[in-house]
C-alpha cells in the first residue's frame, strides 16, 4: 500500500482509466466516483443516488476487470471495487449491513425457494409466484407482515426480470405493473412506490452483482 491518500490515489487510476478505456459515459461515471473506504481487500466507492444508474457503465466485465487491475496496480495491493449508493462511511455501513441481510436470506430455505419459484416463463408464472408468497406470508394481516411480503415479492420480481424483461416493449411494460398492482393489492403499498424500489433493487443489483 503506497502513503498516498486514498483520494489522490482513486484519481490517479481514474487518469489510467481514460487512457485504458475509451468511453465517454464510462468516463462520466468514474469521475462520480467516491472512494470511501478500503475493507478486506475491496475499494469502495460510492455514487450519489441521482447517479446510481451511471454504475452499469463500470459493471460492465471488460471495463470492471480493468478497473480492478489498475487499482491494484495503483495502491499496490490485490483489491476488488465495489460501488454503493451513498458517498459516507455511513453509507458503506448501511449497504454492508444490507448486504448480509441479503447474504442470510440467500442462505435460508425461504430465501432459496424463491428464487427456484422466481425462475418462470411468462408474466402469469410470476403472478402466480406472487400470489402464492402472500398466501405463505406469516402475519400478512399486520402492517409488519406486510412489509415483509412486499420485500419477498420484489426480489422474486427482480429474479425473475432477468429473463422476462431483457429488452422491454409494451407487453412486457404491462406485464410487470400487472404485477406490482397484485403485490400492491396484498401489501396495501402503492404500486408506484413498490416500481421505484424495484428500480433501487435493480440498481443495486447491478452494483453488486456477486451478492
Amino acid at each position: 500500500m503506497t502513503s498516498a491518500s486514498p483520494q489522490a490515489l482513486w484519481q490517479s487510476c481514474v487518469d489510467e482509466l481514460k487512457n485504458r478505456v475509451n468511453n465517454l459515459p464510462f468516463w462520466e461515471a468514474l469521475e462520480l466516483c467516491v472512494p470511501i473506504a478500503i475493507d478486506d481487500g475491496t475499494l469502495v466507492l460510492g455514487l450519489d443516488s441521482a447517479h446510481l444508474n451511471k454504475v452499469a457503465y463500470l459493471q460492465q466485465p471488460a471495463n470492471f476487470a480493468t478497473i480492478n487491475e489498475v487499482v491494484s496496480s495503483t495502491f499496490n495491493t490485490s483489491l476488488t471495487a465495489k460501488f454503493i449508493e451513498g458517498t459516507t462511511l455511513q453509507d458503506w455501513d448501511i449497504a454492508r449491513k444490507r448486504d448480509e441481510r441479503v447474504a442470510a436470506m440467500k442462505a435460508s430455505g425461504a430465501r432459496q425457494a424463491v428464487q427456484k419459484d422466481a425462475a418462470v416463463s411468462g408474466w402469469e408464472d410470476l403472478y402466480e409466484v406472487v400470489a402464492r408468497l402472500y398466501a405463505q406470508s406469516v402475519n400478512r394481516a399486520l402492517p409488519q407482515g406486510k412489509a415483509r411480503y412486499a420485500s419477498e415479492a420484489l426480489y422474486a420480481v427482480l429474479d425473475a426480470m432477468d429473463t422476462l424483461y431483457k429488452n422491454p416493449d409494451e407487453v412486457s411494460e404491462r406485464g410487470l405493473a400487472r404485477v406490482l398492482e397484485r403485490i400492491a393489492n396484498a401489501s396495501e403499498i402503492p404500486a408506484a412506490v413498490l416500481a421505484f424500489e424495484l428500480e433501487r433493487l435493480r440498481a443495486w443489483k447491478a452494483a453488486n452483482p456477486d451478492v
